[in-house]
């Protein structure tokens, strides 16, 4: 698989100048997003030196693309080199603005992709958006750092609230503004027919509805698919910059028998979690964050993935196959494609009171405990969520005698790792 990039930007209808900067750098699988903030001249630096800044320190870390082997340490040190790159592009930027007369307060947004390896690693601050498309389905990648979404995120506000404050569209988080910034990223896989836009919200504005960006970036006209972007955005009133990078995914020829595999795979194991009680009300970001601490495993009939008194410490999802459950030597249920088991394991070290059996041939995500909490401490919006829903449906599923255990597990796991409690009011 290759990976083919375009980049357009434009000052749009209403601005007398851009503020945007893009940056698309093939040879290392780097693009670059930046809107600037901060007034005439100011918005503009801001964005130029934070994108020229990320590239510097990529670049200078090409050795990691390079040795790049897929591995679970390779991915934490590619997406180590993309956070400190747009941290070190804040701290350039905020300097710059004290040193410099007429610049006091500026900044910039930035999405920033790298692509190396089939893995996709995104790096983001602001309200600049990362969409990806795949078998016709958009998924939004980042999450906007503005009022409106922090608000609703948090619980702060409902979202009929929120978007009727004055504040909605203000950014709560950008690129200079102080030396340091918190940096969102995310690693995702990246297989053949995949499309990405990085885009400001120059064309977001006109540009919402995933349809409509599924429907646009079908187009096999990869190259000029930026400039239809910008005219799109023009068309419908062109009310600030305008800035679209289109990445794509293109198999090549002769088409690789891998590369169809792995992305039948991928999207296979995608698509069963998005589709699992415990995660239908995650968005799109989490649910691949969440994805990406999975580990995948075939079972031929007859292996036994959890035996009855284990303390195993995972939960399962059932991708392609059958398995049986077995408790005191009896069979209490089959479960199929789409089915979970063992997500008590999450919560606690008890011993397992079943025993799981393959009954055909098995493809099975497995999530760890450690993993898990890993995204629990990652994201504390996302671990309320999960601990919430977990409990919920561990209840259902116990004796009345212990439906308060499942609660009571969650409850102290919020405490360990010092999440706002969804379990208890919110005085």
């Amino acid at each position: 698989m290759q990976i083919h990039g375009y980049g357009e930007t434009d000052v749009g209808r209403s601005r007398s100048h851009n503020e945007d900067h893009i940056l698309v750098e093939p040879a290392l699988g780097l693009f670059v997003v930046c809107d600037g903030m901060g007034g005439h001249a100011a918005g503009e630096v801001a964005s130029e030196t934070a994108a020229k800044a990320v590239h510097r320190h990529v670049a200078s870390q090409s050795h990691v693309l390079s040795g790049f082997d897929g591995s679970s340490e390779a991915c934490e040190a590619v997406e180590a080199v993309l956070r400190t790159a747009i941290q070190s592009a804040s701290a350039e930027v905020f300097d710059l603005a004290r040193a410099g007369q007429g610049r006091h307060g500026m900044g910039t947004t930035c999405i920033a992709l790298i692509v190396v390896g089939g893995k996709g690693f995104m790096g983001h601050v602001g309200d600049s958006r990362m969409y990806m498309v795949r078998g016709g389905r958009v998924w939004q990648l980042s999450q906007d750092h503005t009022f409106f979404n922090d608000a609703v995120r948090n619980g702060m506000m409902s979202f009929e609230e929120a978007r009727s404050s004055p504040w909605a569209n203000m950014v709560t988080r950008g690129v200079g503004i102080q030396r340091s910034v918190a940096v969102d990223t995310l690693v995702f896989d990246v297989v053949a027919n995949d499309t990405l836009l990085l885009c400001s919200d120059g064309l977001t504005a006109y540009l919402q509805e995933h349809h409509e960006i599924a429907s646009v970036l079908s187009d096999p006209a990869l190259p000029g698919l930026p400039k239809k972007l910008v005219r799109l955005a023009n068309e419908r009133g062109g009310g600030d910059n305008i800035s679209a990078i289109v990445v794509r995914g293109v198999t090549e020829m002769p088409t690789h028998s891998d590369d169809d595999a792995r992305r039948i795979k991928v999207t296979q194991n995608l698509q069963t979690l998005r589709h699992i009680a415990l995660f239908m009300d995650l968005g799109d970001p989490e649910i691949v964050r969440l994805f990406n601490k999975f580990q995948a495993f075939e079972h031929p009939p007859g292996a036994v993935i959890i035996k009855e008194g284990d303390d195993t410490d995972s939960m399962f999802v059932i991708v392609e196959g059958d398995v049986q459950i077995v408790r005191a030597g009896k069979v209490v249920a089959t479960l199929t494609r789409g089915a979970h088991f063992g997500e008590m394991g999450l919560l606690n070290q008890r011993p397992r009171s079943a025993t799981v059996t393959v009954t055909s041939p098995t493809q099975i995500l497995v999530l760890e405990r450690r993993a898990f909490n890993e995204v629990l401490r990652e994201d504390t919006g996302l671990a309320a969520k999960l601990l919430y829903k977990l409990a919920q449906i561990l209840s259902l599923r116990l004796d009345e005698s212990f439906q308060g255990d499942a609660t009571e597990h969650a409850e102290r796991k919020t405490l360990e790792l010092g999440v706002l409690s969804p379990f208890r009011p919110r005085w």
